[in-house]
């Protein structure tokens, strides 16, 4: 008698859910099946038809039927309502992670939410594309991008590093941080950029000459404002969730941007240093390699080993030589 497959549910299946499905659906000799649900059904046909997930579903109750591992890529104040919905049907002892952009509320809510038997793991991927929907989907979307562990209080080691395992099948790299921490970096390295990028547009959009000023815009404009044409929805549940911390960066790019314009006002030897200085601050940071923070605790079974125990159960023995430095993304490179 066959064994029955082991599942990985995604809630979401837009650019960062489709990705993941995408990635985990390389991974040879595999012995789970890919379910997906979208509150789009239209997204989850198209997920399914690119081959991210094996079957798409029509509720959360049939998502998490008999399965061990669920991904919920959805705006962040969706997460609170999918935790409410979702808990009657979850199989005691499954993981659950987020690709949420802030991590302190969905913390609590799945700390107030979640039954004390489920392991919950917040996550953020630190990549993207401007576009959304599945047809933006790349399987090699995370390839090499940070991507920021949050675990809950009551997420076991087993559950931290099936996250772990699965981060590294997308070819990410691993940093562990604690969820506020997470959220005044992220609006700092992202929020914050994305609102330069909405406001620069706007400011140039909005000019009586824009249909001159637009022939002459070129990769620079483009690169500079192109976060603003991300999804609108996901942009105002990261101001909602992370207000605080963006309206602090805000401040302090504010306080920046008056002393650029000193700098200017003076000109020569300042404008000079200022430029030079960014460069040089530019350079080093570009050349610093990745680096993992590891949370202390005892010897653990490695990331990949816990992710195949819980995707394919008995059988991982068995698999465990077939899939041993065969995973995609794991050595950054493709089997």
């Amino acid at each position: 008698m066959s064994q029955k497959k082991s599942r990985i549910g995604i809630i979401g299946m837009g650019l960062i859910g489709t990705s993941i499905g995408m990635r985990l659906a390389k991974r040879p000799n595999r012995t789970f099946e890919i379910v997906g649900a979208d509150s789009n059904r239209g997204h989850a046909r198209t997920a399914k038809k690119l081959g991210a997930i094996d079957k798409d579903v029509g509720s959360l109750e049939e998502l998490a039927e008999n399965t061990g591992l669920i991904i919920l890529a959805v705006p962040v104040l969706a997460v609170r309502d999918i935790f409410q919905e979702i808990t009657p049907y979850l199989v005691p002892g499954a993981v659950l992670a987020d690709t949420c952009s802030t991590k302190k509320d969905v913390l609590d809510w799945a700390s107030e939410l979640l039954p004390g038997e489920i392991h919950f793991v917040g996550t953020h991927p630190m990549a993207g594309k401007e576009s959304s929907g599945p047809e933006a989907a790349d399987v090699d979307l995370f390839v090499d991008a940070t991507w920021a562990i949050t675990p809950s209080p009551r997420a076991d080691e087993e559950a931290v590093r099936i996250i772990m395992g699965m981060i590294e099948s997308m070819g990410a790299h691993a940093v562990h941080i604690d969820p506020a921490e997470h959220d005044q970096y992220a609006a700092a390295v992202s929020h914050v950029p994305l609102l330069a990028s909405v406001a620069m547009f706007r400011v140039v959009r909005d000019s009586p000459g824009w249909e001159d000023v637009s022939l002459l815009s070129g990769p620079g404009f483009r690169d500079l404002t192109r976060l603003a044409s991300g999804d609108p929805r996901m942009s105002t549940d990261i101001m909602e969730t992370n207000k605080e911390a963006v309206l602090h960066w805000l401040r302090r790019y504010r306080k920046e941007l008056e002393t650029i314009e000193t700098a200017i006002e003076l000109g020569g030897e300042p404008v000079k240093g200022l430029f030079e200085s960014t460069r040089l601050d530019r350079d080093a940071w570009l050349l610093n390699p990745h680096t993992e923070r590891k949370i202390d605790g005892p010897d653990l079974p490695s990331s990949r080993d816990a992710m195949g125990q819980m995707l394919v159960g008995g059988n991982y023995e068995r698999l465990k030589e077939v899939l041993a430095g065969k995973i995609p993304g794991t050595d950054g490179k493709e089997s």
